[in-house]
Order: structure tokens, then sequence, then C-alpha cells
């Protein structure tokens, strides 16, 4: 009985210790300056939508974006599609090589921008300019209300990996991410875009992201015209 009981407590502390550590990771990068959080409306897990149905949608927008803001509702159904808590060990909605999560979403609004935190399902303030004419190189991606930003972090990949390998890693993760995202607007009827079209430098300077953070790709997301 006292053994089984004992079992009972580690495989909760353990339990509890994982799910802090991936926690932690996805802040790591900004856990030294003062954040806002903000948390979002709870994600819906069934919808009228079948998977079927948003695979046949699914599409490229390149044709640029009505002036309709997207709800905020909205916005926290995409994000939990993207990178979203799906199981109560913590683990989530897509995939990561070795589990280390290398590559975070961040969000760029007229508001500012953010860093989604999928513990809590939650926005944390990095920025409170608008940055999102700065962000793509093409012109249709200038007029999204949204714009998601993956984010690698090659420190949290072992330090033994050659830079090719991490960047494999970290881009095949984002493409993950990125397909959750098409599936997820196609399901709302929002235009989506995979863009890899990104001023790095400037993202980098504007967000003050430190060495070895690396933004991959992006998606302008909006209501089609």
């Amino acid at each position: 009985m006292k053994n089984r009981l004992w079992k009972i407590v580690m495989f909760g502390f353990t339990l509890g210790l994982w799910s802090s550590m991936i926690s932690y990771s996805f802040a790591e990068e900004v856990s030294k300056s003062p954040q806002q959080e903000r948390k979002l409306p709870a994600p819906k897990k069934k919808g009228k939508v079948s998977l079927e149905e948003a695979l046949n949608l699914r599409r490229s927008s390149k044709e640029g974006f009505s002036s309709k803001e997207l709800k905020e509702r909205e916005i926290g159904q995409i994000l939990w599609a993207a990178r979203g808590v799906n199981r109560p060990d913590g683990k989530l909605t897509s995939p990561s090589a070795t589990a280390r999560y290398s590559v975070s979403v961040y969000v760029a609004t007229k508001e500012g921008s953010f860093l989604y935190f999928p513990q809590n399902h939650s926005l944390l303030l990095i920025d409170n300019r608008d940055i999102r004419r700065g962000i793509g190189t093409q012109e249709y991606v200038k007029t999204a209300p949204v714009i998601l930003i993956f984010v690698a972090d090659f420190s949290k990949l072992a330090e033994s990996f050659p830079m090719e390998k991490k960047l494999s890693f970290t881009s095949a993760e984002a493409g993950t991410i990125g397909e959750n995202v098409y599936l997820q607007c196609a399901a709302l009827k929002l235009a989506t875009c995979f863009v890899a079209s990104v001023d790095k430098e400037f993202v980098k300077s504007t967000l003050n992201f430190k060495e070895g953070i690396e933004p991959l790709f992006i998606m302008p997301i909006g209501h089609p015209k």
C-alpha cells in the first residue's frame, strides 16, 4: 500500500515538473521583461465543419484581405489549433521533434505584438507598436489584420546538432503548425497563406530577440476580399 502511494506521489510530482518545464520553455525568450498577459476565450473542441470539408476548403490566399477585424475568439481558436494544449499532460496540437517545442507563435495586430502562451491559452504583450507593415515583403501581407510569426529558438535543441539539422527540425515543426492554421482558417471561412518572405532583421530588432531566436515563416490572416 505504501509503495503504491509513493508511486502515485512521484508520478504527480513528475507530471507537474514536466508541465512547468513546458510552460517555462515557451516564455523563456521574454521571461526577463515584465509582460501583460491577456487570457483568450476558451477554444471550441468540436465544430460544424468536418476535417474532410476543411481539407477541401484549404487554400492559399494572396489577393489581400478586407478591412474587417478578426474577433478575439477567432484569434484564440486559430492559436489553439496552431499550438494549443490538447492533452492533460500539457502536450500540444502540433508535433515537435524530440518534444523540444522549439517553435513559438507570435501574433502581430494593430494593438501590438504578442507571444502565444499555450499553457494558459493567453497572449503576452511584447511590444505595443503596430509592426505589421514591416514584417512581410509582399504587399498583400501588409493588409492583414493579424499576422502570425513562427519563431525558432535554437537553444532548445541539442547543442551537438549542426545548424542545418536545427533548421530542418524547426522548419518541419513550423510546417505542421502552419497546416493546423490553414485548416482552422478554412473552417472559420478566413483567408491565409504560408509565407517565407519575411524581413527577419526587422522582426528581430523590433521585438528585441536575443541571439539564437530566429523568425522562420509568417501567416497573414483575415477575412477574404
